[in-house]
């Protein structure tokens, strides 16, 4: 799976490409113009196009049809609000179509959940921490993205007992289960000195957690998201 992003602004579609090589899918930007982007669509490859646009131009949905003729699905960021020209994308071909300003964190995992293949949940987690202010160079960064997708994906674990989730946390990382129950620790007082919990939590949760309450907050939040 490989996506373009098709933008004239190169930071906004080198920063989309960056958080959705993160993500887990290989992504690239280039002009928005139609001859850059219809050759770029000749050359193969792609499964999926993100464009932006003002108006419904004849030439740039017959550009929509054509790559969905081929299979690849396109989101259209679209700097109106009027009806009449969404329905004009998504009459053409356009998978989903959204009103900017889109947020970039919305718009990846909004991608993530509609383009084909399914979507790694771990890099997701961790895209999501790093935006909610927790900071990735800290060593409990990774250990609690990891503990949070094993209790996602199985919910009643958390309520079992953490010996377990730490033990195989830590063999995902070559480490000890204490090291990760420390790194946990240290990440949680740092989330609540910084903030980054009271954010998370809507202010519900300022004081230092213990891990089990981090693991819950973030896990929740992370499922309080649009889209989700």
């Amino acid at each position: 799976m490989k996506l373009l992003i098709c933008d004239d602004t190169a930071a906004l579609g080198r920063l989309l490409a960056h958080r959705l090589i993160n993500m887990g899918i290989p992504s690239e930007c280039c002009r928005g113009s139609l001859s850059v982007m219809a050759e770029k669509l000749g050359s193969g490859g792609y499964n999926g196009i993100i464009l932006f646009a003002y108006r419904p131009d004849e030439k740039l949905l017959g550009f929509i049809g054509s790559a969905h003729s081929k299979g690849v699905s396109v989101f259209a960021g679209l700097y109106t609000s009027l009806t009449s020209v969404r329905r004009s994308f998504l009459s053409a071909g356009a998978l989903y179509c959204f009103r900017m300003p889109f947020s970039v964190s919305s718009l990846c995992r909004m991608v993530m959940m509609r383009i084909d293949a399914p979507p790694e949940l771990l890099p997701q987690i961790e895209v999501f921490l790093e935006e909610a202010g927790f900071p990735r160079q800290l060593g409990g960064f990774c250990c609690l993205a990891k503990v949070c997708e094993l209790c996602i994906n199985a919910p009643e674990r958390i309520w079992g007992g953490m010996s377990g989730i730490y033990e195989e946390t830590a063999e995902a990382f070559h480490t000890t289960a204490a090291a990760v129950e420390r790194s946990l620790r240290s990440l949680g007082a740092n989330a609540a000195v910084s903030g980054a919990l009271s954010r998370l939590t809507d202010r519900r949760f300022t004081q230092k957690p213990t891990n089990t309450e981090l693991i819950c907050a973030v896990c929740d939040a992370f499922f309080r998201q649009p889209d989700k």
